[in-house]
């Protein structure tokens, strides 16, 4: 028969409580501050592009500016023709910052959006993972308390008792592995090891119905 948890604690406290705590955390997740960064990092991006299109309004500006001063008025010669140039150029170059800013804007609103998708996933799983934790918990009670009754049975009456309790620790074992499986699992593929674990806690619960 195995040794219930109440008597675990009891006896090695400190174990139990390191046990607690490697097993109650999930690996990965996404959290608010991560989505706040996500989105302030965004802001910054468009910041960009709006700096990004003033400073070559006003390039653009300035060539054309240039460019005039050498036409107006004047003959064509080989300074107006390079003024045309110049604005050209100007043209391009601001034309091509402006793009390079409005790239740099569309990842991040794309970083931002697979922040939030993570971020629910990651509420998700870890709502799911409290539910079956508690219920686990409650069951490892139970099973304590069919472990105190046993030991007060005797005869055909303990060893089925003994019996159902082996069943019942060895499923609740089970079903703690495939709950720390899902916990350490990517964030991304939570819910595929989810059957697994809705599987082993209908088998648990299966069995403890039909107790006595």
């Amino acid at each position: 028969m195995s040794i219930s948890m109440t008597a675990l604690r009891a006896t090695f406290p400190a174990v139990v409580t390191g046990i607690a705590l490697v097993t109650m955390g999930c690996t990965d997740a996404t959290t608010r501050e991560d989505v706040a960064d996500a989105r302030e990092e965004l802001d910054e991006e468009r910041e960009d592009t709006a700096e990004a299109q003033r400073e070559a309004q006003e390039e653009v500006a300035d060539a054309q500016q240039q460019a005039q001063e050498h036409t107006v008025g004047r003959p064509v010669t080989d300074e107006a023709a390079e003024g045309q140039q110049d604005l050209a150029e100007a043209r391009q170059d601001a034309s091509q910052e402006v793009a390079e800013e409005r790239q740099d804007e569309r990842q991040a609103a794309a970083e931002l959006q697979s922040t939030q998708r993570q971020h629910q996933a990651t509420q998700a799983r870890d709502a799911y993972v409290k539910q079956v934790e508690e219920q686990l918990a409650n069951i490892e009670k139970q099973i304590d308390e069919l472990e105190a009754d046993a030991s007060d049975a005797e005869g055909a009456e303990k060893e089925n008792l003994d019996l159902q309790i082996e069943t019942l620790q060895a499923q609740h074992d089970r079903a703690e592995v495939a709950l720390n499986d899902l916990k350490s699992a990517e964030i991304s593929n939570w819910q595929s090891h989810q059957e697994h674990v809705r599987v082993a806690m209908q088998e648990l619960n299966s069995s403890l119905s039909n107790v006595r």
